[in-house]
């Protein structure tokens, strides 16, 4: 997708702002897509939870780009993606942005402050770069977008709120000060984007943050990680929605599991099913699906234009098809 970066920043200068749905494959982007989100979330938390493993800088950045590769051919609305830490230092973030951008439907990417090994955001133990190392890779990755996607957005975060070594308030909970005073800086450098990671739905630190930032850049979006690992009693204490978000600034909103997430409650209750009886758990699962773009893998994956494909190249394509069996036309 051309320019996808472009339609990216339309999307969130709206008067609404954006949402991006977090996916963990490229079947979970497409049912995203056909469900009618504008943009899709990649991060490094589902792709790791994908494979059984944690978010803690396990996947190496050739894992990450691969898995991203199969989702931006699968889907045809703009990506925002996670780089993580960038997979190293300064020349690490340039290999890691040059790999990326090569790929056209990327509409922004996010690296983060975090030192390696770096960790998701709401597991223990993270720590944070010096502000000057940091500001280096992000400069580095802002250069190397600039030189071969200037449309791309890029999204600095951090995560001096709740790491390790932090002046927490009594308040707060956690370094507003060292947050603000990072991500202030990030725009300085030249950020298009902020992001905040926070260790709960608490819209006080959200706002106070937000507040904060905007004193100083008065235009900067915000991005907000509604997140999946917030608890479920963090949830239901919060009075967060997203027209309140999008109030305080927070333009950029998106949920970074939530496919994983569903599906591995859908996939457990489904071998239930099947574990009792299989006929009938298939029975089951066929009227579930029915009339849901989920109905068919065989339409999802557009198993037709392989097939005309094979009538079209293939001297024997059209006598193998006629003459079996199986999904498929043969016009």
């Amino acid at each position: 997708m051309d320019k996808a970066g472009d339609l990216f920043g339309k999307l969130v200068a709206r008067p609404q702002g954006l949402f991006a749905y977090g996916v963990y494959d490229a079947m979970s982007a497409k049912m995203a897509e056909l469900a009618g989100h504008e943009a899709i979330y990649i991060g490094g938390y589902a792709a790791a939870g994908g494979r059984m493993l944690p978010d803690m800088g396990i996947l190496t950045m050739t894992e990450m780009i691969n898995h991203i590769k199969f989702i931006a051919e699968a889907a045809s609305v703009p990506l925002m993606v996670d780089i993580d830490d960038g997979y190293g230092n300064v020349n690490n973030v340039i290999r890691t942005v040059s790999e990326l951008l090569a790929l056209l439907s990327i509409g922004a990417f996010h690296i983060e402050d975090q030192r390696y090994p770096k960790r998701c955001g709401h597991i223990k133990g993270k720590e944070v770069l010096p502000l000057d190392e940091f500001l280096g890779k992000l400069k580095a990755a802002i250069d190397t977008r600039d030189k071969i996607n200037p449309y791309c957005k890029v999204i600095a975060r951090t995560d001096a709120f709740s790491a390790a070594g932090g002046k927490k308030s009594e308040r707060f909970g956690g370094d507003v000060d060292e947050a603000i005073k990072r991500l202030t800086a990030y725009a300085d450098a030249g950020a298009d984007y902020l992001w905040c990671e926070f260790p709960n739905p608490d819209p006080f630190s959200a706002e106070v943050v937000a507040t904060s930032v905007r004193k100083v850049h008065p235009n900067i979006s915000l991005a907000f990680n509604i997140s999946p690992s917030f608890s479920r009693e963090d949830w239901n204490n919060s009075s967060l929605t997203e027209r309140i978000l999008n109030e305080m600034g927070y333009k950029l909103r998106f949920a970074t599991y939530p496919a994983l997430l569903e599906a591995m409650k859908v996939v457990f209750e489904s071998a239930l099913k099947f574990r009792q009886e299989a006929t009938n758990g298939l029975r089951s699962l066929k009227e579930r699906v029915a009339g849901t773009p989920a109905e068919s893998v065989m339409k999802a994956v557009n198993v037709e234009w392989y097939l005309a494909n094979e009538r079209k190249y293939d001297p024997s394509g059209t006598k193998k098809q006629s003459t079996s069996e199986g999904f498929g036309s043969t016009k």
